[in-house]
């Protein structure tokens, strides 16, 4: 009959612990970034832009279409967003998060607005999660009343 040595039992337990610490780990976060966006239930520049990135997120074009300006819809007679037939978000909807950083009105009918995205990489078992971030300047103009983002910025 095999009889195991003290170090060896200690080793295979401590095995065990780090394993079951992770498999519980995992399933009390669901390896979540920040959540689910939502949607902002405003007339404004920065709700145009959380608004189309919500839809982006949940893979919804035909309501992000609503957030852009029909000079960029209507651009050189193409499809709305790439790839559309066979769109596909290339990332879960919670390992990145929209924050609006600045706001400057150029006219009354104008806006330049500075959103910073910040990535999520939960990490694994051996690789800690990480965090990294991608500033952009997004032109936003009323259009009928509404504010519509007017630069082809696909939040990809």
């Amino acid at each position: 009959m095999f009889k195991m040595d003290r170090f060896t039992l200690i080793v295979i337990l401590l095995v065990v612990l780090v394993l079951a610490g992770a498999v519980v780990t995992v399933n009390l976060t669901q390896s979540a970034g920040w959540g689910e966006p939502t949607y902002v239930d405003e007339n404004s520049p920065e709700a145009a832009i959380q608004n189309a990135f919500v839809a982006f997120q949940r893979g919804d074009l035909a309501r992000a279409r609503q957030y852009y300006s029909s000079r960029v819809l209507s651009e050189e007679n193409r499809p709305p967003f790439p790839g559309e037939e066979g769109f596909y978000y290339p990332r879960n909807q919670q390992d990145r998060r929209l924050r609006i950083v600045r706001v400057e009105y150029v006219s009354e009918d104008e806006a330049l607005v500075t959103i910073a995205i910040d990535y999520f990489n939960p990490g694994g078992l051996f690789e800690p999660s990480s965090i990294w971030s991608s500033e952009r300047v997004i032109k936003v103009v009323r259009e009928d009343g509404e504010w519509k983002i007017d630069t082809p910025e696909f939040f990809y």
